[in-house]
């Protein structure tokens, strides 16, 4: 059942683009999560006065930020800046699942690479989410509080109260991200630490203009990587390039991926006749399906489409979304990287008999490729266990 939204409850975080928000706060203590009623439901205010002309119908779930006791009223869960509904009218349910792990992390995102109408501002994350009504454009940055990457693997920024976005099609400026933080599994992001004071890169070499520098110790997020003069370039979320030499990856692993209640036999049936499917559509770049991809677009694909859940948006974190395995012990359903690993730079899904279907470059489709001497993986990761 979807959330119900009567009025706005934002909170400005001082946003830099976009849409500003209510900030008349009532003071409540902190229980977020859904409320649905059980009955035609009063509203009070924040003085315990009825609101005249307005209820809640049976059986609709609205969200609540959290409770507080009312003059005459009792208890009561806010649904509004200053509407409260009695508890005993309705029954509360908390909006996260216990395998959600919620990040220490603040910053600002931008905005990048999303359809050209935008990307929805939500209600809640996950799951639960409900959709605003309202569209973030490419461009426009925005505060975020904290990141949450869900059970079934996404992330989400938090920009507002109870009033989330995407990771999907972000870049990133942290503000606050730790290395406890940086060791979170991110479907989007890799992280790293900068082991010596290195200038930012424009390009993915070193005759490249410099316009800022990141030094010893500093932790940043990066979300692609290139080899280039016989170096790995990683390529900041907020924009420049540094080489290898100047960092170490910092190691993360991705909660199992779930078999909801299927054997595992069952799902790699399921991955690999989705993969199928997708034979002869088109190679584009940064594409993630359902009628183009490139070559990681399509791994996220097939097992979100299978599953249910995100093994990553590129090489590096799919790398992470389950156990590395040797290529001589490949089996079907498993992921095969081409490259070292933290800089893999092709990925395709093992079928059996030596045999990988891949998008493997601008001018090909989808397609079965055998593999060789010519053109050998590095290694295979094996998703489900």
């Amino acid at each position: 059942m979807k959330k119900k939204i009567i009025t706005s409850l934002l909170i400005s975080a001082s946003f830099i683009g976009g849409i500003a928000f209510n900030t008349n706060q009532v003071k409540a203590d902190s229980n977020e999560g859904t409320v649905t009623t059980l009955r035609q439901a009063r509203l009070y205010n924040s003085k315990g006065d009825l609101v005249k002309n307005r209820s809640l119908a049976a059986n609709t779930a609205w969200y609540t930020d959290g409770k507080s006791s009312l003059n005459n009223v009792g208890t009561a869960y806010r649904v509004s800046t200053d509407e409260y509904v009695k508890t005993d009218d309705v029954q509360f349910s908390d909006n996260n699942s216990s395998s959600d792990t919620v990040v220490k992390n603040s910053g600002t995102l931008e905005i990048s690479y999303a359809p050209t109408n935008g990307i929805d501002l939500y209600q809640g994350y996950g799951p639960n989410k409900a959709a605003t009504g309202t569209k973030l454009t490419n461009g426009t940055q925005w505060k975020f509080l904290q990141k949450v990457i869900d059970s079934n693997g996404d992330a989400w920024y938090q920009i507002g109260n109870d009033q989330w976005v995407s990771g999907q099609y972000t870049k990133v400026t942290n503000t606050s991200l730790d290395e406890s933080a940086a060791k979170v599994w991110d479907p989007n992001f890799a992280a790293l630490k900068i082991t010596a004071d290195s200038p930012v890169y424009s390009d993915s070499n070193y005759s490249s203009a410099t316009s800022k520098w990141l030094y010893t110790g500093a932790i940043a997020e990066v979300d692609s990587t290139v080899q280039a003069g016989g170096e790995v370039w990683y390529e900041i979320s907020n924009g420049g390039w540094v080489p290898s030499s100047t960092v170490s990856t910092i190691s993360t692993t991705r909660p199992t991926v779930q078999l909801n209640g299927k054997s595992k036999d069952q799902v790699i049936s399921d991955v690999i006749n989705v993969a199928k499917d997708q034979l002869g559509k088109p190679y584009v770049w940064n594409a993630k399906g359902p009628d183009s991809y490139d070559c990681s677009g399509l791994m996220q694909y097939i097992f979100r489409s299978a599953t249910g859940q995100n093994i990553g948006s590129w090489t590096v974190p799919q790398e992470t979304a389950g156990t590395k395995v040797a290529i001589s012990d490949l089996q079907p359903g498993d992921l095969v990287f081409w490259g070292p690993e933290g800089a893999s730079y092709h990925v395709a899904l093992y079928l059996g008999n030596d045999q990988y279907l891949n998008a493997l470059r601008p001018g090909t489709n989808v397609k079965i490729d055998t593999i060789s001497s010519s053109f050998e993986p590095s290694f295979g990761v094996r998703i489900f266990k």
